[in-house]
């Protein structure tokens, strides 16, 4: 900006028959000026009492005309419109920049160039005290982190008061915040909080940028690849988000969340500053009161509320929860597959592939399951043994290299006749009808079933049908006349077909009535 001429004081003094001279020497400023302004109202015969009724930049304009010319000759950009656009997903300055561009020459203007259209909409965002869009798109992004300032609530066992650490997530977009109160920060009340996050937003993210606590982030070197820990990456995949955590002592990578652990000091610690809790679930009840109260109040400087811009902007944005939540789980390291293809694991035996024999697993358990990881790929899971049980076994048959051996039940040998057939099955039947104790007639039973290997299942239930007609109960030895019977007719016919059968060439009559030629 052009430095500015005092003119409305050396107007004042002109109004007073003052000569040039003196106030110049009055105001300090050049007689040039001081003629310039008189003159320039002699000319339009301008009253001083008018001119004096002006405003600042009115009488600037009146008598300094050509500073008030534009310096640039591009095309005006619309820095609210370009505002708007750079809120949605895909939509770069660059890319409005290109198009502004385009318009430009449609119109037969001059564009400006691109750090020119970049410094205009920092400018902008900074003299309406807007986030710049550039770096939030909806439903892209959470931050997350525990606060420094914590709260407290007292044990109603031992009546000692004990701390409470503040989990913070915070959609940088729209702001919207979410908070929880935990007895520790350990990995398990990280993953729970993370889980609790996604729930009350109601969504996923593309990323979760956290800090690098060691509940979330086992390696972050300088240069090279980060390493999430086996918890915190399962849980990403599970939700199928991307963890990227901050660059070491870089906050300013996570702004928002960051911003909002002074707020939620400020606003949830003090409000509530002068409650006793007697619970962390108390606690939590109205640290939730609370927060609603912090997301439903309007911004100062931006149009709607925390959550009337998540749930009109950034919500449908956000990806659909999978159906079942992340469970939250232990691990336990190198347990070796052995020749029976079983890991032991908390005194029980858990099958694998028997590709995996002789190799070293790790296991992630939870209350209910247990998973079998190779290399961090999943290669089995089983219902987890009842704690208690001593060697007890959870076996997948597809996983042995061999068949498993069942042992035979009264239901498994009653299910074996019933497919034989009608008569083996009623003779099954009441062999363990006619027992005192059924698992005494075990061994009739399998009896009677081992004559179908030995000959056939046909033979067995033809047997059984004859016998029923002479016996109600029926054992091996009852059985055995009618089978080798059977058997024997059987082979008698098969015998007596193979009898009549042809045997060499034979020819007929025609032949020798033609001299031995064929007709």
């Amino acid at each position: 900006m052009f430095k500015k001429t005092r003119v409305r004081q050396i107007i004042e003094l002109l109004q007073k028959d003052l000569s040039n001279s003196r106030i110049s020497e009055i105001l300090s400023v050049s007689r040039n000026s001081v003629a310039r302004i008189r003159n320039k109202s002699d000319e339009r015969k301008l009253e001083w009492d008018e001119l004096l009724a002006m405003t600042d930049d009115e009488l600037y304009r009146l008598f300094y005309p050509e500073k008030f010319k534009p310096k640039n000759s591009y095309a005006p950009v619309d820095y609210a419109y370009v505002h708007s656009e750079l809120g949605k997903v895909g939509v770069t300055e660059t890319l409005l920049w290109e198009e502004y561009v385009e318009k430009c020459k449609q119109d037969g203007v001059k564009p400006c160039s691109y750090p020119t259209f970049a410094r205009g909409y920092k400018q902008y965002t900074v003299d309406k005290s807007y986030t710049s869009h550039v770096e939030h798109k909806p439903g892209v992004t959470i931050e997350v982190d525990w606060s420094g300032p914590t709260m407290s609530y007292v044990d109603a066992d031992t009546g000692s008061e004990q701390t409470a650490y503040l989990f913070v997530a915070t959609l940088p977009y729209s702001q919207y915040t979410y908070v929880e109160a935990t007895s520790t920060m350990n990995e398990s009340d990280w993953l729970s909080c993370n889980i609790h996050m996604l729930e009350f937003f109601e969504g996923v993210p593309v990323r979760i940028i956290c800090d690098n606590l060691k509940t979330g982030v086992n390696v972050h070197p300088k240069h090279g690849e980060i390493i999430l820990n086996d918890a915190y990456l399962a849980f990403a995949e599970h939700y199928q988000v991307a963890i990227m955590p901050a660059a070491v002592k870089k906050p300013k990578q996570k702004p928002s969340v960051e911003g909002s652990v002074g707020k939620i000091a400020r606003k949830i610690i003090g409000m509530l500053r002068n409650e006793t809790f007697y619970s962390l679930a108390g606690l939590n009840r109205e640290i939730r009161k609370t927060l609603d109260k912090l997301n439903e109040k309007a911004f100062q400087k931006r149009m709607g509320s925390r959550k009337t811009i998540y749930e009109v902007e950034e919500k449908p944005l956000l990806r659909s929860l999978p159906i079942m939540p992340y469970e939250i789980c232990e691990w336990s390291y190198n347990h070796k597959v052995h020749p029976n293809s079983h890991i032991w694991f908390d005194k029980g035996q858990y099958s694998v592939p028997s590709d995996y024999m002789g190799s070293l697993v790790d296991v992630r358990y939870s209350t209910q399951m247990v998973y079998i990881y190779s290399s961090h790929r999943l290669i089995a899971e089983h219902k987890r043994i009842t704690p208690g049980t001593k060697n007890g076994m959870r076996t997948e048959p597809s996983h042995l290299p061999y068949p498993i051996y069942t042992p035979e039940t009264i239901d498994s040998t009653i299910e074996k006749a019933k497919e034989i057939g009608i008569n083996t099955h009623t003779v099954v039947s009441r062999l363990y009808r006619e027992a005192k104790v059924q698992e005494q007639a075990l061994m009739d039973v399998r009896s009677v079933l081992d004559i179908a290997r030995l000959y056939s299942e046909d033979i067995l239930e033809l047997a059984c049908k004859s016998a029923l007609k002479d016996f109600h109960k029926i054992t091996y030895n009852t059985l055995m006349p009618y089978v080798k019977a059977i058997s024997k007719n059987k082979k008698i016919v098969k015998e007596n077909v193979v009898d009549k059968a042809p045997k060499g060439i034979v020819r007929g009559a025609d032949y020798y009535k033609n001299g031995g030629n064929e007709v």
